[in-house]
C-alpha cells in the first residue's frame, strides 16, 4: 500500500468525526463506522485493512475520553490559563480545556493557578471545552518558564509600542508571534475583508520564513531549535505544530539517505496533533492549514508549469496563492460562511511585506536586549507598516465588499464545486445538479414560514424577523444593517428600541418584543389555541425539536458570549409549531 501513513491520519480523523456523531446520535453514528470501515476492506489490500482500522478504533477512543471527563468538586486542581478576557476566561487541565467562572478577574493567560470550587460536565465540541468549572477560591501559582514566556511577550509588546505607536506594534505582535489581541477590531475588519486574516494568526509560513532565515544564517541544526522555541513562543497552535513537524521530517530524511515525500510527512503531523488534541476535527485553523498545505503538494506544480510564462518570482507567488485556496476556500465558504473575492490579489501584493515584517519582528526578538540595534530594526519595520497601511487602504477602497453566505447557500456554493471538478473529470451527469441548486436558492430567499433569530452584535441583541421576501430587524443599540454580517438584505432595521412595539406578520402571526436593558426576547402571539403546554427547551448543536403552543411562545434568548455577528438561535414558526434550531458557534479569524 502505497503511503500508509495517509490512510491512517485519513482513518484516525474518520474515527473522531464518528465518535462526534456517536455522541449526539448514535445510530447514524453506528451506520457511518460500519459504511466506512467496509469500504475500506473493499478497496485495500486486506493485510492492511486491520492496521487502518485499529487507527480508526484509536480515533474513536482518543476522542471519547477527551470529553469523558469529570474533574473532582471541592479539590484543590493545577490549572493553566490559556484565554483570558473580558468576557471569558479558559484553561486547561491536564491537556483538557474547560471554562472558568466566578471571581476570576485578577488570573491572567499563562499562569499556573490552584482553584477549588465546582464543575459541571457540558461540552462544547467545536472549542474542545470539556466542561465548565465555579471557582470559589484560587491561589496563583510561582512563574515557570511558560508563565515567563507570556510575560516576556507583553514586556516586548511594550517595547514594540515606545518605538512604533501601539497600532503598528500591535500589527507586529500579530504578524511575528500570533498575539493578536491588541489588534483593533477595525484592523481586523480591513485584514477579513482583504482576506488576509491568516498574516495575524501565526501560521506554516511564519514557521517557513523564520526556518529559512535561521537556517541560512546558523546551518539547520541550531536552527530547529530555534524553530521549537518559536513555536512555543507563539503559543503552540496546529499550523506552527503541522509545519514544524514536516520541516523537521525534510531535513531528517535528507540526513538518513530517505526519500522525502509530502503527503506521507503531513499525514504524520496530522496524526500527532489529533493524538492529544482530538477536537481540533472542528477547528477552523487546523482544517484550513492542512487544506493549504494539501493544495499546495497537488497543485502547486502543475500551476507553475501552466504558468511558465510569467517571471519566475511571479510565478511562484501567483502558484502558492492559487493553489493554497483549492481546497482551503470551498471549505471556509461553508464553515465561516464568507468570501473575500480580492483574496488572491490582497495575497500576492500584501505578502511579500509581511514576509519582511516577519523577519524584522523576530530579529527584534533577538535583538530587544540592544538598544540601537532594536530601534534600527524598529526604524525598517515603521517604514514598511507605512507601505503595507498604504497599499491596504487603496485595496480596502477598491476590492468589494466580503460576500456573506447562509447555511445553505455555503453549501450550495461548495456543491457547485464539487459538481465543477466531477465533470472535469468526465462525470458528465454532474451537469444536472446546478439545476436543483438554483431551486434550493429560490426557496432559501422566500421563506415560506416565519423565522425569528436572536443575532449578538457589539455587546447588543438584534432580533431578526424574515418572512416571505421582508426582512426587519430590532435592536437596543444604534446599529445598521450592514453591522449584522448576515446574507439578508434588511428591508427596515428599528434602532434603539424600546420595548413598546409589535410586529404582525399576519393575521395569524404576531411578534412582541421586550426589552430588559439591552436584552430582547420575542414573544410568538398566535390567534388559534391549543390544550397543549408550553414546552422552548435549548437543543444541542445540528438538532431540533416540535414544540406544541397555547397563545403565546416565549422564545428564548440564551445568555451567551459570542463573535459579533453570529446568530445564537433560530425560530422558524410552521402552522402551530415552533421549530427552534440551536446553532453550533463558530471561532471567527477575528
Amino acid at each position: 500500500m502505497a503511503r500508509p501513513l495517509v490512510y491512517y491520519a485519513v482513518t484516525m480523523f474518520m474515527g473522531c468525526i464518528t465518535c462526534l456523531i456517536l455522541i449526539n446520535n448514535p445510530i447514524v453514528g453506528a451506520v457511518i463506522a460500519v459504511i466506512f470501515l467496509a469500504s475500506m476492506y473493499f478497496t485495500i489490500d486486506k493485510k492492511f485493512f486491520y492496521l487502518v482500522a485499529s487507527f480508526f478504533i484509536i480515533g474513536i477512543i482518543n476522542y471519547y475520553s477527551y470529553f469523558n471527563t469529570n474533574l473532582p468538586s471541592d479539590s484543590k486542581l493545577k490549572v493553566r490559563i490559556t484565554d483570558k478576557s473580558t468576557y471569558y476566561c479558559s484553561a486547561r487541565y491536564n491537556n483538557k480545556k474547560i471554562n472558568l467562572k466566578g471571581n476570576i478577574f485578577e488570573l491572567s493567560e499563562g499562569r499556573n493557578v490552584w482553584i477549588k470550587g465546582n464543575f459541571k460536565k457540558e461540552a462544547v465540541y467545536e472549542k474542545g471545552i470539556v466542561g465548565t468549572y465555579t471557582v470559589k477560591t484560587y491561589e496563583i501559582c510561582d512563574e515557570d518558564i511558560i508563565s515567563k514566556i507570556e510575560s516576556y511577550r507583553k514586556g516586548l509588546h511594550e517595547r514594540f509600542s515606545e518605538s512604533l505607536g501601539k497600532e503598528k506594534a500591535a500589527l507586529v505582535m500579530g504578524v511575528c508571534f500570533g498575539d493578536s489581541g491588541y489588534i483593533e477590531k477595525v484592523q481586523k475588519e480591513d485584514f477579513k475583508k482583504l482576506g488576509i486574516s491568516h498574516v495575524i494568526s501565526v501560521s506554516g509560513l511564519h514557521m517557513s520564513i523564520v526556518y529559512k532565515v535561521l537556517e541560512t544564517v546558523i546551518g539547520y541544526k541550531i536552527a530547529l531549535l530555534f524553530s521549537f522555541g518559536y513555536m512555543i513562543f507563539t503559543g503552540g497552535q496546529s499550523s506552527t505544530i503541522r509545519a514544524f513537524i514536516m520541516i523537521f521530517i525534510l531535513k531528517i530524511a535528507s540526513k538518513v539517505y530517505k526519500k522525502y515525500d509530502s503527503l506521507s510527512s503531513v499525514s504524520l503531523a496530522a496524526i500527532i496533533i489529533l493524538v492529544f488534541r482530538p477536537f481540533y476535527i472542528l477547528d477552523i485553523g487546523f482544517m484550513l492549514s492542512f487544506l493549504c498545505v494539501l493544495g499546495i503538494i497537488v497543485f502547486n506544480k502543475k500551476i507553475r508549469k501552466a504558468l511558465y510564462k510569467l517571471p519566475s518570482t511571479i510565478n511562484e507567488s501567483f502558484s502558492l496563492s492559487i493553489s493554497s485556496q483549492i481546497f482551503s476556500t470551498p471549505y471556509a465558504v461553508v464553515a465561516l460562511k464568507t468570501f473575500c473575492l480580492g483574496s488572491i490579489l490582497s495575497n500576492l501584493v500584501l505578502l511579500p511585506f509581511y514576509t519582511v515584517v516577519v523577519i524584522l519582528g523576530n530579529m527584534g526578538l533577538v535583538c530587544s536586549a540592544f538598544y540601537r540595534l532594536f530601534n534600527l530594526i524598529n526604524y525598517g519595520l515603521f517604514t514598511v507598516l507605512m507601505i503595507i497601511e498604504f497599499i491596504q487602504k487603496v485595496l480596502v477602497a477598491l476590492l468589494p465588499e466580503m460576500l456573506y453566505f447562509s447555511y445553505i447557500e455555503s453549501l450550495v456554493v461548495f456543491g457547485l464545486y464539487l459538481c465543477y471538478l466531477g465533470i472535469k473529470k468526465g462525470y458528465m451527469q454532474f451537469k444536472y445538479v446546478p439545476i436543483c441548486i438554483i431551486f434550493v436558492l429560490v426557496f432559501q430567499s422566500y421563506k415560506v414560514f416565519p423565522e425569528v433569530s436572536y443575532i449578538s452584535v457589539n455587546k447588543n441583541n438584534v432580533v431578526l424577523i424574515q418572512y416571505k421576501r421582508t426582512a426587519i430587524a430590532v435592536t437596543t443599540g444604534n446599529i445598521k444593517g450592514n453591522d449584522l454580517k448576515v446574507p439578508v438584505k434588511i428591508d427596515r432595521v428599528f434602532e434603539n428600541y424600546t420595548g413598546k412595539s409589535a410586529i404582525s406578520l399576519s393575521k395569524r402571526y404576531t411578534i412582541k418584543l421586550i426589552r430588559n436593558r439591552n436584552k430582547l426576547e420575542a414573544l410568538v402571539c398566535f390567534t388559534q389555541e391549543t390544550n397543549k403546554k408550553q414546552n422552548v427547551e435549548l437543543l444541542k448543536s445540528g438538532r431540533y425539536e416540535i414544540t406544541p403552543f397555547k397563545d403565546i411562545v416565549k422564545l428564548k434568548n440564551d445568555e451567551t458570549y459570542v463573535p459579533s455577528g453570529t446568530i445564537i438561535n433560530k425560530y422558524i414558526i410552521i402552522g402551530n409549531k415552533v421549530l427552534k434550531f440551536s446553532q453550533g458557534l463558530e471561532e471567527i479569524i477575528d
